[in-house]
């Protein structure tokens, strides 16, 4: 059986990590039986990062070579309806939303003082009470400097919301009253996009950020019809979306 190396588990929602969201989406959306294996320790792992996929003797990091693995050998082919202008476009926002409003979102929960709360309760909630407030200082300082070298974290609180605020407008302008973001039907692009929509919207960090994504409704009907669609009875609504209108 395929195994997931992941996060432990975070209350109210499936991952802390939109990668990690990511590739369980596409497990479930390719028809896999598959296991979750939880893991702190990512010193361990390819990359030093998750998820990781276990299959057989093949260890597979990162979540676009899981979908390159699925699609190769589990038969996901969720994308071969869509043109190459769709899966141009999809590409588009897939490394906007990975590589531009992931990292808004980074900062809204590690350097922002509003996420203090918050990591202190999920990310790090396994760490020692008395270590807690080292840990996250250390990785404050870590992530800092990644944001720094990323280019994001040279701008001003103000500036690093309004790119976060313009990345959910285009997602949202995007998508429009389809049901899912190319049509019909999940392709590849939801898992990555709802990955990290549904964190910033399942949050209760009060940042410019997480309003601006509560205050657009087309979003959280996406992502509940997502989670809902591909999960099933399996689905895992979080409580700032429980009665949601989506079905």
């Amino acid at each position: 059986m395929l195994v997931l190396v992941n996060f432990p588990p975070a209350p109210d929602i499936r991952s802390l990590s939109p990668f990690c969201y990511k590739a369980e989406a596409l497990l479930a959306l390719a028809g896999c039986d598959f296991r979750m294996e939880p893991t702190t320790d990512l010193a361990a792992l390819p990359h030093g990062k998750v998820p990781v996929l276990k299959d057989g003797s093949l260890v597979i990091p990162d979540s676009s070579l899981i979908q390159r693995h699925l699609e190769r050998h589990y038969g996901l082919a969720i994308d071969e309806t869509l043109t190459g202008v769709e899966l141009a476009m999809a590409e588009a926002f897939r490394r906007m939303v990975e590589e531009h409003l992931r990292w808004t979102m980074v900062h809204a929960r590690w350097i922002d003082p509003a996420g203090e709360k918050m990591i202190l309760s999920t990310a790090l909630a396994r760490v020692p009470e008395e270590m807690r407030r080292d840990v996250l200082n250390a990785s404050r300082e870590n992530i800092s400097r990644t944001l720094h070298a990323h280019g994001l974290g040279r701008h001003t609180p103000d500036e690093i919301y309004a790119f976060g605020r313009a990345d959910l407008d285009a997602i949202a302008t995007f998508l429009d009253d389809k049901p899912f973001f190319m049509g019909d039907q999940p392709t590849t692009i939801d898992a990555s996009v709802v990955g990290v929509v549904l964190n910033i919207l399942a949050s209760d960090i009060d940042t410019p950020l997480m309003r601006h994504a509560a205050a657009i409704p087309t979003l959280a009907d996406y992502v509940v019809r997502f989670e809902r669609t591909v999960f099933g009875p399996a689905a895992r609504i979080p409580v700032t979306l429980r009665g949601e209108r989506a079905a």
